[in-house]
């Protein structure tokens, strides 16, 4: 599947985030998986720009990048928000 158009920032500004947040969105996307939507992990199957585990568990096309995020906004929130999922992955390198 060819890559959405758009950049990084308007599929934050799509997905709903607040752009105070995008430092820290940028951060784990871009480890996660390089801001590919359908980057897929070959020894674990996560997927998407999460990396969602297992891969389809979250709402939308997994590999729709706003759906993703979208998701991702929501999932963050066991950590408080982005800032905390930031902080949980540079100390664990997952979020």
């Amino acid at each position: 599947m060819p890559l959405p158009a758009g950049s990084h920032t308007d599929w934050m500004t799509a997905a709903g985030i607040d752009p105070a947040n995008f430092g820290y969105v940028d951060y784990i996307v871009s480890r996660e998986s390089g801001w590919n939507p359908n980057a897929v992990n070959t020894s674990s199957g996560a997927c998407g720009l999460g990396q969602q585990l297992p891969c389809g568990k979250w709402a939308g096309a997994w590999n729709d990048p706003v759906a993703a995020l979208e998701a991702m906004n929501s999932y963050v929130g066991r950590y408080g928000g982005w800032a905390g999922a930031y902080s949980h992955w540079r100390t664990y390198r997952n979020y």
